[in-house]
């Protein structure tokens, strides 16, 4: 099983290191000029738990540009405007480092790193595939404003002609070992037999073979939670529009998360999706005659 206490992802955990990291970002920058460990360093927001605010990868290149990834496995036209809290807080980070939170406020300009956003993504094939995402797409007057923010999407399905995973073998080896998930479930496994299943096969083929011996059973939990939480997060928005509807949107939260008791969910699940506080949930269940385990 899982462990619930702790949100991360294997391709961030994958890629969270300045080995790895420096051949994936040599892959997107698509140039000769070489792309050196020692010339990272990583920026990741990391002091959250389960905290949507936590980003995939975020990290200094030579000092000069400060580049966000995010991996995505479904479409959403809303990473603009998430980067946009990802980006504030790894700028703050950066300006504490350097001691210029005084400075900010003097006459003298201060210099800042270079942003870069990037979304890699690896879900169904779009009919129109977007090369890029505009946070001015999302501005309720469409002539436009005085910010803006830039996404540039990469392809990252697994296919032998696709241009960057034949430049960058973790990136490549990594997308192999996603494929082979859903190659499984399409052959009717469940989510564990899958996961397990595409995890013996790339260890059997050399495939991410240091890192899955090192990480295995990690591994099989992070994709575990990764695709539970998915589904549950799709319940609870389908639901929940569906009983918001015809019975006002706190009724109809309620009687999602009834359910969910109902089905013997845990309470770190139920806070989790539901966005209500432990003492919230355990008054509804007493309040209904149930106990929430």
């Amino acid at each position: 099983m899982a462990n619930r206490q702790v949100k991360d992802s294997v391709f961030r955990k994958l890629f969270n290191n300045r080995r790895e990291l420096a051949k994936l970002y040599q892959a997107i920058l698509k140039t000769d000029v070489p792309v050196l460990p020692q010339d990272l360093k990583i920026t990741t927001l990391r002091n959250v738990f389960l905290d949507s605010q936590k980003n995939d990868l975020s990290f200094l290149w030579k000092g000069q540009s400060v580049v966000l990834i995010e991996h995505q496995s479904t479409w959403n036209e809303n990473m603009p405007l998430r980067m946009l809290p990802y980006i504030d807080k790894v700028y703050r980070k950066i300006i504490k480092e350097r001691d210029a939170k005084r400075a900010i406020y003097l006459p003298k300009l201060i210099k800042i790193p270079t942003p870069k956003f990037y979304i890699l993504y690896n879900g169904p094939k779009l009919k129109e595939p977007r090369p890029e995402l505009k946070l001015s797409d999302a501005f309720e007057n469409p002539d436009g404003g005085d910010l803006e923010l830039i996404c540039h999407v990469i392809d990252i399905s697994y296919d032998s002609s696709n241009e960057i995973l034949q430049s960058c073998e973790p990136l490549r080896d990594y997308s192999y070992l996603v494929h082979l998930i859903h190659e499984n479930h399409l052959r009717g496994m469940n989510d564990d037999e899958a996961i397990r299943q595409a995890v013996l096969v790339c260890m059997d083929q050399d495939v991410l073979k240091d890192f899955l011996h090192q990480f295995g059973k990690e591994v099989v939990n992070m994709f575990s939670l990764q695709w539970d939480e998915e589904e549950a997060k799709k319940y609870w928005t389908e639901d929940a529009m569906e009983r918001g509807k015809a019975e006002g949107k706190a009724e109809g939260e309620g009687n999602i998360i009834l359910g969910m008791i109902e089905d013997h969910d845990p309470l770190a699940k139920i806070m989790r999706i539901s966005k209500w506080s432990a003492d919230q949930i355990r008054a509804l269940a007493a309040k209904n005659g149930l106990v929430v385990e």
